[in-house]
């Protein structure tokens, strides 16, 4: 697997670090992740210093297609994987003839994969990196599908003024539901129930 490149910077200042580690490595701030970390140094005089831990956008995005082959090659699938740098994630679609297996029951196999793959970035980094897998643009399909049940559902707790329970949902597809009715006139929506058997709820209000 290909190892990601972690280069860390000290000093007193943690701004004059963080520009001294981008000029170095000949980057802007929008093609970096970073964390800084402040530190107490012992000893009769007391001082502090700021670390910089920093990694390329695009050795992130290497590792991530090198962690996810070993992956997919130890389950003897072959993938293509199509990437987009976004502000605040990256997303990863993974294209395969064996989709179904990548995904598996409700994504339930591809949301695995996507913790184990953010664990490893942030235990290797110490920074937190929103990355988004999908196969064959399941989610997308999915979340087209999610939107369109909600809005059929809540016209109809509109029309009928009775609640109604929707199935359980992990917590993106519920987020979905709320965001999809968030502004629809005569409807609320909660979520009720333990993990894993959350769902949500669309209730009638006053218009």
């Amino acid at each position: 697997m290909l190892e990601l490149k972690n280069h860390k910077y000290e000093g007193k200042n943690s701004e004059d670090v963080l520009n001294k580690a981008l000029a170095e490595l000949n980057a802007s701030t929008n093609e970096v992740y970073y964390n800084v970390t402040e530190e107490q140094s012992g000893g009769l005089f007391k001082s502090k210093k700021f670390c910089v831990n920093v990694v390329l956008k695009e050795d992130v995005i290497e590792y991530i297609k090198s962690y996810l082959k070993e992956v997919t090659d130890l389950m003897g699938i072959n993938v293509e994987f199509e990437t987009q740098k976004r502000e605040n994630y990256i997303k990863v679609n993974m294209i395969s003839d064996n989709g179904a297996i990548l995904i598996g029951k409700n994504g339930r196999t591809m949301m695995s994969l996507q913790d184990l793959l953010r664990q490893s970035i942030q235990s290797k980094l110490g920074v937190r990196i929103n990355v988004i897998l999908d196969s064959n643009d399941y989610r997308e399909k999915q979340q087209k599908n999610i939107e369109r049940l909600a809005i059929r559902l809540a016209k109809d707790v509109r029309k009928t003024k009775v609640e109604v329970k929707m199935d359980s949902m992990n917590s993106y597809e519920r987020r979905l539901v709320h965001n999809a009715l968030a502004n629809f006139k005569g409807v609320t929506t909660i979520s009720e129930g333990e993990e894993p058997n959350r769902f949500v709820v669309i209730k009638p209000t006053e218009e």
